[in-house]
């Protein structure tokens, strides 16, 4: 198994102290908090650095991602991509599961066994949601950091995107 090297992820930098360990228990805990506050009706924006940057305002009404806006040149412009789940808070921690299972891999994120791979985040203390989760690959360029930026229940109606006449 790839060892993994302790950092730190902090709400706007990657440093070395903080978060905690992506793990099966971890992540399992973080999940069942934000089941229990039983949120189906948000507001998300968070945005990635890495393989696929960006920021991203994401509505989530009855559970499902009803519109996703992404910035470009100063403005929002609506995002279509092939599976809108994965950009509200269950995507997320869909995303974060399916890189832990990446460990389990022969090849894990296509590098040899043995690779350090750093996995934290830190959930939201009250609802469990991801606040940030970073993943470094040593070696490659296949690291990510995400950051939530704000997340606020929400049952308006969705607005457009800004920027756009």
């Amino acid at each position: 198994m790839p060892s993994v090297v302790i950092c730190v992820v902090s709400a706007s930098i990657v440093g070395c102290a903080g978060g905690e360990a992506v793990t099966v228990a971890s992540l399992q805990a973080a999940q069942a908090k934000w089941r229990a506050a039983g949120l189906a009706d948000y507001d998300l924006v968070w945005r990635s650095s890495g393989a696929r940057p960006g920021t991203y305002r994401v509505f989530v009404r009855g559970g499902e991602v009803k519109a996703i806006y992404t910035r470009h040149e100063g403005r929002e412009i609506p995002a279509k991509p092939g599976q809108p789940r994965f950009y509200g808070v269950d995507g997320l921690f869909l995303t974060i599961a399916e890189d832990l299972a990446q460990l389990d891999q022969p090849l894990p994120f296509g590098k040899p066994r043995g690779t350090s791979v750093v996995m934290r985040f830190e959930p939201d203390p009250a609802l469990g949601y991801p606040r940030t989760y970073v993943r470094d690959v040593s070696g490659s360029m296949q690291g990510i950091s995400v950051e939530v930026l704000s997340l606020e229940r929400s049952t308006a109606e969705i607005p457009p995107p800004i920027g756009v006449r």
